[in-house]
């Protein structure tokens, strides 16, 4: 269940991402998100969504037991497709991919510390974004 909660919350910080596409190349017919301004808004979002501090401690309220780790970060926009994602899924559409590590602690806490729950996710342009 976090799992999927988790994985949730960094869909959204990856859907926000396409608020950095570059309208000037779009006027032109070509979609493309710039890196920097992406990551900046994935970090941003990742950290609200998940209730992390800037340097991706937990903040009172988080499901995370420690800082949360981001593994990759990838914009693949249309100039680098198809390609593969760090799971190894190929991309054939502009996508945002995220991996990231982050300590949870389980139900029966006192069976564990803590739990690294590794989740990723590659999420193509949600529908409705360029209208």
């Amino acid at each position: 269940m976090r799992r999927e909660a988790i994985k949730q919350a960094l869909d959204f910080s990856n859907m926000a991402v396409y608020k950095e596409v570059d309208t000037g190349k779009l006027a032109d017919g070509k979609l493309y998100i710039n890196e920097t301004p992406g990551q900046n808004t994935f970090l941003a979002y990742l950290q609200s969504n998940l209730k992390l501090d800037g340097s991706l401690n937990p903040l009172p309220g988080s499901m995370a037991s420690g800082q949360v780790t981001v593994v990759s970060f990838e914009i693949y926009n249309q100039n680098e497709l198809p390609a593969t994602d760090s799971t190894g899924n190929i991309v054939e559409e502009v996508s945002v991919h995220s991996r990231i590590i982050m300590p949870v602690q389980p139900v029966f806490s006192g069976l564990f510390t803590s739990v690294n729950l590794p989740v990723a996710i590659t999420t193509d342009m949600p529908d409705g974004v360029l209208d």
